[in-house]
């Protein structure tokens, strides 16, 4: 996750105001609620390395006040991981919904499927036919 951490700050962050509130892994601080991202996982130690991740999934989560710019980060970050390769490691989006979780809060969702570019090729070479 540290890798995603690095690459969403790297992108995200040349834009000014958007992450304020920083990047974490779950659990974010309590005391942020604002322009934040949470990264979290059901299955972060299942590989031990990069070239084991098979079918991991990742949520990105970014929370603010701001509909329209929880819409726009959303989406952002579905744009430039879904279907992304980074550091050998291949994204599919799973999801991306926009969830109001309190009277003044909204929350994007993003979950990505992460597999080893090299075991994703493999798969998808199995997965044909031939006619």
């Amino acid at each position: 996750m540290t890798i995603v951490k690095k690459y969403l700050e790297a992108e995200l962050g040349q834009y000014e105001g958007i992450i304020d509130g920083g990047i974490h892994f779950k659990y974010k601080p309590t005391k942020i609620r604002l322009k934040v991202i949470e990264l979290n996982s059901m299955n972060y130690n299942q590989s031990t390395s990069l070239s084991t991740i098979d079918d991991y999934l990742l949520n990105i989560n970014y929370q603010d006040e701001n509909r329209d710019l929880v819409e726009e980060v959303t989406e952002h970050i579905y744009k430039i991981l879904h279907l992304s390769v980074i550091r050998n490691i291949y994204f599919e989006s799973d999801t991306k919904q926009i969830f109001k979780i309190s009277p003044y809060l909204w929350l994007g969702n993003n979950m990505f499927q992460l597999t080893n570019n090299t075991i994703y090729k493999k798969k998808k070479h199995y997965d044909r036919t031939d006619y």
